[in-house]
């Protein structure tokens, strides 16, 4: 049961991978060929066709593609790691704290090698970036219990080992790419169409407001249709995120660490309990975690 759950999963990460991969391949590519064609009649001497031989043909052509390549490389790169650690202000660890969870990390015989590091944030939280990086905020290292925080740097770890981080760059990626793209697949013959419309406008001024009218449907169509792609592929994102969690949360339980993550789950609990913080259904819908009560009645089937 365990292995045909896990199959299923991998196979709508594939499968949401494919789809946001057609999707935006097709923007990116009527996005491209607008902008070539537009290019090609204000210099046509200097942009290169189609069927043109040569390697600054071929690079022209295919230079999105090659970009996009970049981008995903960078991405994953350690310096994009480095860099969205440093915005979210993670530095290394003080003296106590390197030596707090250097202590854990042997009682808990990890063998990985880790880069733990701690920002100032008083939330109560942790997240993986990369390959080897966890980030802990101070609120969470003064919250938790050392067995707690055994567990939360457990559940990290299992984002690591299944290169969750992967998989959120190649979505975010394309998706990225993509609409950029399809604003552009808009936006270009809106230019274009508002030049004449105006010289239009200016010797017929009753038909400005058929103009207008089509403005407007025209950037009607543009937010439906954006709406439509990205929305199937944000809802399938989040339902397989939450599905991420529970999987991280037994792979704590796994290592020995669960007992340390559920009681820290049920504090947490109890904090939101008394501070209200609990979300509303259209957050806990567009959530990528599931809820804190979902996640404590799993684990304390499995323990």
């Amino acid at each position: 049961m365990k292995t045909t759950l896990r199959i299923f999963r991998i196979l709508c990460k594939l499968l949401l991978l494919a789809y946001v991969t057609i999707v935006n391949f097709v923007f990116i590519t009527v996005f491209y060929a607008l902008l070539l064609s537009i290019l090609r009649h204000i210099w046509p001497a200097y942009i290169p066709g189609v069927f043109d031989k040569g390697v600054i043909p071929h690079l022209v052509m295919t230079l999105p593609y090659y970009l996009l390549l970049l981008f995903i490389l960078y991405s994953i790169s350690p310096v994009n790691v480095w860099m969205l650690r440093r915005k979210e202000g993670y530095r290394p660890l003080n003296n106590s704290d390197r030596m707090r969870l250097e202590r854990l990390l042997s009682e808990m015989g990890m063998n990985r090698k880790l880069k733990l590091y701690r920002n100032n944030d008083t939330r109560i939280n942790a997240t993986a970036f990369g390959f080897n990086t966890i980030g802990l905020t101070g609120g969470i290292l003064a919250f938790a219990s050392d067995e707690e925080l055994k567990g939360v740097i457990c559940h990290e770890v299992g984002h690591i080992s299944h290169y969750d981080f992967v998989y959120r760059v190649l979505l975010f990626s394309m998706e990225s790419f993509g609409y950029r793209c399809l604003y552009g697949i808009f936006l270009l013959p809106a230019l274009i169409f508002s030049i004449i419309g105006s010289m239009v406008f200016a010797l017929v001024p009753a038909l400005s407001f058929v103009g207008e009218l089509i403005a407007k449907l025209w950037w009607i169509v543009y937010k439906l249709l954006h709406r439509i792609i990205y929305g199937i592929s944000r809802i399938a994102d989040v339902n397989i995120n939450k599905y991420t969690e529970y999987r991280c949360d037994t792979y704590a339980v796994e290592y020995g660490c669960g007992e340390g993550l559920l009681s820290f789950l049920r504090r947490l609990k109890r904090m939101e309990e008394v501070y209200g913080e609990r979300p509303t259904f259209t957050e806990y819908i567009m959530s990528t975690h599931p809820s804190t009560e979902k996640r404590i009645a799993r684990l304390e089937k499995q323990l």
